[in-house]
Order: structure tokens, then C-alpha cells, then sequence
């Protein structure tokens, strides 16, 4: 397994991909900082990284694995190790680090840019609302790199599903973009199946903003443990989905 991820870790750093998808973040991140309000919102949200990672990680995912049928790698691939497992749990893991990479990359850039942008020097550890700013940043990033999980399950099942990444690239925009408002207007027009719908997986992007907006709990109708679980579990189930498959799909 050592030797797997090692070879995806490898992969990983000489595909130009994962340096897109840095200079993307640090480019976006820099552009809210230069066009928006420079305020508390914006630091605790790190200047709309926790929007932005989950896409570039779903982006990168299924790139990552679509490359290896691109390029007629994956029969290299299992011919070197036959364990198609080891190869799946070596390439989510890679993908997943990268995710924490990112976070750790968005938390610095944050610090950076506030004390560029902002008129007057945060107190990051002022308690406001029972809330300070570095507490709901770090926050906001831990349920990011939470909701990642979840985006590389879903990656990796939809590239094995529809096999197009553009594809899979536009499901990931529009999970960004729209997600949640189509699961609040599903809340909405079937209000007495909430107690169903509430558990639909668009749901689970509110992971990344209720740990440190409890009033979100009446948006998602779920409460900050039981949306940690479900994002949780969404992400095994589809990343089991995945390998499986990965596992009977033809070379």
C-alpha cells in the first residue's frame, strides 16, 4: 500500500493539474480580497476558499483518475500491482491530501491577504458572538476539508459513471453554485417529506459554513452533528460506489 501511494504521490506532483489547481485558489482568493468587503465574513470564510477548494478538488479527482484511461497508463497500471483496491484507496488518499494541502495553503493566504486588505489590523482572537475570527476560520476550513471528503467519493464515482471529466467538472460547478438552493427549494415545494429531504446529499455543502453559523440549522433542517455524519457517510457510500466500479470496469 506504502508503494501505491508513493507512485500516486509521484503522479500527483508531475501533473500539472495540482498546480492549476493552487494558482486557481490563490488567484481567487486574491481577486475576492481586491473586489470585495474586506470584513469579518470574508476572513472566516477565507476570502471564498471554502466555495472554491471542494470544486478544485472534484476537478482534480476525476482528472486524476481519467488521465490513467487517457493515456492508456491504467494497464501499466494493474499490471504492476493486481490489487485494484490498493490502487483506488492509494489514488483517494493522494487526492484527499491534496484537499488538506489546499486547506493549509487557504488558511496561510488568509492571514496574508487580511493583513494586506483589511484597513485595521484584525484581532483574531477577540471573542464576538461567542465566536472569534481565527476560531471560525479554522472552523470553516476543518468543514471543508470535511466536505472534500465527501467531493473526492463523488468525484471518483461520477468518472467512473459517466467517464467524461468536462462532465464531471460541471457537476461540481453547479453542486458550488446551485447546490443548496436546490435543496432548499426542494424543502420548500415537498414540506412535508423535510424529513426526507433533508438527507439528500446537495444538503451536505452546508457542512462548510453551519459549524460556525448555527442559524443555518433552520436552513438544512439538520443539526451540526448529524450533518458531520451524513457528509461522512455520503462520502464512504460513494466512494464504495466508486470501486466498484472501478473494479468491473473494462481496461
Amino acid at each position: 500500500m506504502a508503494t501505491a501511494i508513493k507512485e500516486e504521490l509521484y503522479k500527483l506532483n508531475h501533473e500539472r493539474i495540482s498546480l492549476y489547481g493552487l494558482l486557481f485558489l490563490i488567484a481567487i482568493m486574491a481577486y475576492s480580497a481586491l473586489t470585495g468587503k474586506t470584513n469579518r465574513t470574508a476572513i472566516i470564510y477565507g476570502f471564498d476558499a471554502i466555495e472554491w477548494i471542494p470544486i478544485i478538488i472534484i476537478t482534480v479527482g476525476s482528472a486524476f483518475f481519467a488521465m490513467e484511461y487517457s493515456n492508456n497508463t491504467i494497464i501499466m497500471l494493474l499490471y504492476k500491482n493486481s490489487n485494484k483496491l490498493k490502487i483506488y484507496l492509494a489514488k483517494f488518499f493522494i487526492v484527499f491530501l491534496y484537499a488538506i494541502f489546499l486547506t493549509i495553503a487557504a488558511v496561510l493566504l488568509t492571514f496574508l491577504l487580511s493583513l494586506i486588505f483589511v484597513p485595521v489590523t484584525c484581532n483574531w482572537i477577540a471573542v464576538i458572538h461567542g465566536h472569534s475570527i481565527i476560531g471560525d476560520l479554522l472552523i470553516n476550513m476543518g468543514a471543508t476539508l470535511l466536505y472534500c471528503f465527501f467531493i473526492t467519493g463523488l468525484s471518483f464515482m461520477l468518472i467512473m459513471l459517466v467517464k467524461i471529466n468536462a462532465v464531471v467538472i460541471c457537476i461540481g460547478l453547479f453542486l458550488g453554485y446551485v447546490g443548496s438552493s436546490v435543496s432548499v427549494a426542494l424543502i420548500d415545494v415537498f414540506p412535508s417529506a423535510i424529513n426526507i429531504i433533508k438527507w439528500n446529499p446537495l444538503s451536505m455543502i452546508f457542512v462548510s459554513q453551519q459549524l460556525s453559523r448555527r442559524s443555518l440549522a433552520a436552513t438544512s433542517h439538520l443539526s451540526n452533528l448529524q450533518l458531520v455524519v451524513a457528509t461522512i457517510i455520503y462520502g464512504l457510500i460513494f466512494g464504495m460506489i466508486g470501486y466498484y466500479m472501478f473494479k468491473r470496469r473494462r481496461v
